[in-house]
Order: C-alpha cells, then structure tokens, then sequence
C-alpha cells in the first residue's frame, strides 16, 4: 500500500498514540506508560500512517540480540487492510538492522487473525499463560509465539 507511511514514532506524536491507543485496547496504557516506550532506549516504536492519520502502531521492548513485541494496534475501522502485516515487516526490517535475530510476543488465544499473522511470518508457538488476559467473563489465555529468523518468509 504505497500511501502508507512506516516510521519510529517520537515522543512528539504522544497525543496521536495515545489516542491510537484507546480506541484499540480497553483498558488502554497511559500516556506515561507509552511515553516511557516512546523515549526508553531499549525501546523501538513504530507507526503506520495514512493521509496524516496514524492508523497503527508497534511497540517492542529489545534486550541484545532479542526483541519482544509489547503492543501492537490497528485502528479498528482500518482492520482487515493489511496494516498489521505492513507493520510487522517493516518492524523486521529494522530488527534485522539493529542486529536483532529473534522476536517474542504473547497473543490472546482468541486473536485468531493475529496468530494466522504471526504464523504466516515464521512465529512459532512456545508455550501458553494461562488465564493471563483478563476478559469480561473471566480470563483467558495468552499464547507465547517466538521467530528465530526474522527475514521474510519470501526472502528465506
């Protein structure tokens, strides 16, 4: 989708994530929780942007050569785009170019688009937490998925 548009956030676009933010996840992080993400050195965050929008988002969190994605959102009325796919390679590409080789995250058991995502990308399940989301009717689980090869499934 060529009227996207990749990039690191800055602590200057808090008010567009924040917002971001809300209208994906319930409850949503703070603004301080995302500012400490948006200015953390070990911290990477990215946005999707179209028409001066910011429509989805990654945040991940890197310790030497591994990242774990923390959060990643898609407005909800640009779900089913594409974006989240978008966003996820180009948050490989720049793993890959921060000397990254293998990325972890946790996923909610009934994310069933998430997980055809991950897996479509090389993610692996690993294990699972139970009843680590909290849900209206009780909890439920997250499943932990992991990549050891970042490079896209085309380029392997």
């Amino acid at each position: 989708m060529n009227n996207n548009r990749l990039r690191p956030l800055t602590a200057a676009e808090l008010p567009r994530l924040s917002e971001l933010e809300t209208c994906c996840f319930a409850p949503p992080w703070s603004d301080a929780q995302l500012l400490s993400y948006l200015s953390g050195k070990r911290y990477l965050c990215y946005g999707i942007w179209q028409a001066g929008r910011l429509n989805g988002f990654a945040l991940l969190s890197t310790v030497l050569d591994e990242a774990e994605l923390l959060q990643i959102g898609v407005r909800p009325d640009c779900r089913g785009q594409g974006l989240a796919s978008e966003l996820m390679h180009y948050v490989h590409e720049e793993l890959q170019s921060c000397g990254v080789n293998r990325n972890m995250l946790e996923v909610r058991s009934s994310n069933d688009a998430a997980r055809k995502l991950y897996v479509r990308l090389g993610y692996q399940e690993d294990g699972i937490r139970k009843g680590y989301y909290p849900t209206d009717s009780g909890r439920e689980d997250a499943i932990l998925m992991s990549c050891n090869n970042l490079t896209l499934p085309s380029e392997r």
